[in-house]
This record gives C-alpha cells, sequence and structure tokens, in this order.
C-alpha cells in the first residue's frame, strides 16, 4: 500500500455536522453550520473532555450537548423553514442551516 504524507496544508472545518432535537411534537435531524471555534466553545460549556469525546468517538456515538443552547433563524410564518448557511451556496450542495451560540 502506498502511503502519502501531507504536511505544509491548510485544513478548513467546514464540513457536515447534524443535530437531532426535538421541535413542537417534530423531532428534526438537521445539517449545521459549526466551526471548530464555535464546536470547542460548546464542548467547554459542556463540561467534555477529550477523553468523553474519544469515548463517544470510537463508540459512534453522537455527543449529548444539554447545557449549550443552538439559535436556529426561522422565517416568519414558514414553520421549519430556517435559514441557509451561506457557506454552502452551490445547488449541488447538501442543505446545511445557519446556527449560533447562545452565550
Amino acid at each position: 500500500m502506498k502511503k502519502i504524507e501531507v504536511n505544509n496544508f491548510l485544513l478548513y472545518t467546514t464540513g457536515l455536522i447534524c443535530i437531532d432535537f426535538e421541535y413542537g411534537k417534530d423531532e428534526l435531524f438537521l445539517n449545521v453550520d459549526i466551526d471548530l471555534a464555535m464546536m470547542l466553545k460548546m464542548m467547554r460549556k459542556e463540561g467534555l473532555k477529550e477523553a468523553d469525546i474519544q469515548r463517544l468517538s470510537d463508540s459512534g456515538q453522537p455527543i449529548h450537548f444539554e447545557k449549550v443552547t443552538l439559535i436556529l433563524f426561522e422565517e416568519d410564518g414558514k414553520r421549519g423553514s430556517f435559514y441557509t448557511s451561506e457557506v454552502f451556496d452551490d445547488p449541488d450542495d447538501p442543505d446545511v442551516f445557519h446556527v449560533e451560540l447562545k452565550e
């Protein structure tokens, strides 16, 4: 097997991160735009340590957040019509929604 070593590279943290939550009587599973800095803030606020994340990752489990509040922006009068992220604006991109971290 050929091994390729990569150095002197740029790392982009935009990717598909999903949240699963109750929305009234419905349960939603949405792709959300959360960058690495926001993720670190969320983990700190939740009190998660690297070992916690590693354990969940190794077992394929999602990270459960109870102390963190994310804000979705819904269009007036259109239930479930949340604002999409401008990062994913190509027609071939998946639907990814803008969220902000409530401080």
